[in-house]
């Protein structure tokens, strides 16, 4: 009796497909669950890339001066990007490292007392007690998932700014010229050219896009020798052309940031005595606004004696009451400026063979009938001499501010120059004559024939620029 009930329960088939059943239930949640948690794994890996490369960046803005204040901004980035509430602490202060960054090795020096850049890691994991919890995977034992992001943000000035011409429009060059030690030049709105133009390797020539922007004769790959290797597409924009007016108004008030170490700053500018109380004794003047003096048999143009500028000082050029539109002041030929800020309400012109060297000039006044940023305010004859010409070393560099344009004459000679200009920039040079030189334009940048650009060794001296950031990892 026993053994037919066992055979009978051994040959009865009923349910047999239970087994089957579960086999495939448990296959079919794996299965979701990868669908499902590994889907959220991945969405959450990507939430906390973005998040860290947001608080990266944001943390490099406050180097290389402020360390303490970088770690508490990418904190408070990551909160900002991943609430707490939901994704708890996604990133420890201690996850927070500043430090000089080198490309070569992707590594990070946290010794550098000249910081430029900030790597955060990110996390939802089992350390920072937030690990990602999983729902279908637990039917195989898993609870939660450990993700991890990284970045690396760096301030950094782009190689262009040092020794290059970029323009928010075009650049423009003419035949003849020579462009070597890597020298860059950039228009974001494309760049034209003549023939017979040579690019040593090494140089860059850059704008959006190839060869939709690039304007050239026929021959021109083959007449412009070197163009084709130099040819790169980027973006760059000028940012230092929507600050010259912020730099020079700085400047008359003696903001720290933007003095030159030439100047004397125990002195205060005219701006800021004309504020002071009066009854002030102790006060210092760096020089009251300059006497203008008309010049006879020439309407319109006046003159000062720039001989006896003081060194160290800076000078604010205030324009006479009631002049006409197209009133300058007018440097005379010969003349030598050093170690001097020159700020203008009024257009300058520069007489020929003048010699500056550690020098601002600034001209704030964009012409009275509005022509805007086409005008040009600060104009030079020939034979101008700017910079020290010795090859690019410390000191004796000029830099040239103008909320409109500025055109400079045949043979004129530059030796670690800075220009930055609202407008057009337009450059006369004489065979040789561009020793070092780094202009931002507003608008184009114009290039006359038979020029040598970049031949110092070493970018242009007291560059003034703004930061620039860029995710390196």
């Amino acid at each position: 009796m026993l053994c037919g009930m066992c055979r009978k329960f051994l040959n009865d088939e009923q349910g047999a497909g239970t087994i089957m059943g579960l086999l495939w239930f448990m296959l079919l949640v794996g299965i979701t669950g990868m669908a499902v948690d590994v889907t959220d794994g991945f969405r959450n890996r990507t939430m906390l890339q973005a998040t860290a490369d947001a608080s990266a960046l944001a943390a490099a803005i406050d180097l290389p001066d402020n360390t303490a204040a970088a770690a508490a901004t990418a904190v408070a980035y990551s909160a900002f990007n991943m609430g707490a509430e939901i994704n708890g602490s996604v990133l420890d202060p201690a996850d927070v490292q500043i430090g000089l960054w080198d490309q070569a090795t992707k590594s990070l020096d946290t010794t550098s007392l000249v910081p430029d850049a900030v790597m955060v890691t990110v996390r939802r994991s089992a350390e920072n007690g937030n690990a990602l919890p999983v729902n279908f995977l637990r039917i195989i034992g898993l609870q939660t998932w450990n993700v991890i992001s990284q970045a690396v943000a760096q301030r950094f000035i782009p190689g262009c700014l040092r020794d290059g011409l970029i323009a928010r429009e075009i650049v423009d060059i003419s035949s003849n010229n020579g462009f070597i030690n890597e020298i860059c030049i950039h228009g974001e709105q494309g760049v034209n050219m003549q023939s017979n133009n040579y690019f040593e390797t090494g140089v860059n020539v850059t704008m959006p896009k190839i060869p939709e922007m690039l304007e050239i004769p026929a021959s021109g790959m083959d007449s412009n020798i070197g163009l084709p290797p130099a040819l790169r597409e980027n973006h760059l924009d000028p940012r230092m052309v929507d600050h010259v007016e912020e730099i020079m108004l700085d400047m008359l008030i003696m903001q720290g940031y933007v003095m030159p170490d030439y100047i004397n700053t125990t002195y205060t500018s005219h701006a800021a005595y004309t504020a002071a109380t009066t009854a002030d004794a102790s006060l210092k003047v760096v020089e009251a606004p300059l006497e203008w003096v008309p010049t006879y048999g020439k309407f319109g143009y006046w003159t000062y004696d720039f001989a006896n500028l003081k060194a160290g000082r800076v000078y604010h050029l205030i324009c006479p009451e009631g002049q006409k539109d197209g009133a300058k002041a007018t440097v005379p030929s010969g003349t030598v400026l050093n170690q001097v800020v020159i700020i203008s309400d009024c257009p300058i012109h520069f007489g020929s063979n003048v010699y500056l060297s550690d020098v601002v000039v600034g001209v704030l006044d964009a012409g009275q009938d509005g022509p805007g940023v086409d005008y040009a305010n600060i104009s030079f004859a020939a034979g101008a001499q700017l910079g020290r010409p010795d090859n690019c070393a410390p000191g004796g560099g000029v830099q040239i501010f103008t909320n409109a344009s500025v055109k400079f004459a045949s043979t004129t000679s530059y030796d670690g120059v800075q220009i930055v200009a609202a407008g057009d920039v337009e450059l006369g040079a004489r065979d040789m004559g561009i020793n070092g030189i780094s202009v931002q334009a507003g608008g184009s940048i114009f290039m006359t024939s038979n020029n040598m650009f970049g031949l110092c060794s070493g970018s242009v001296d007291g560059l003034f620029t703004v930061d620039y950031y860029r995710l390196v990892l």
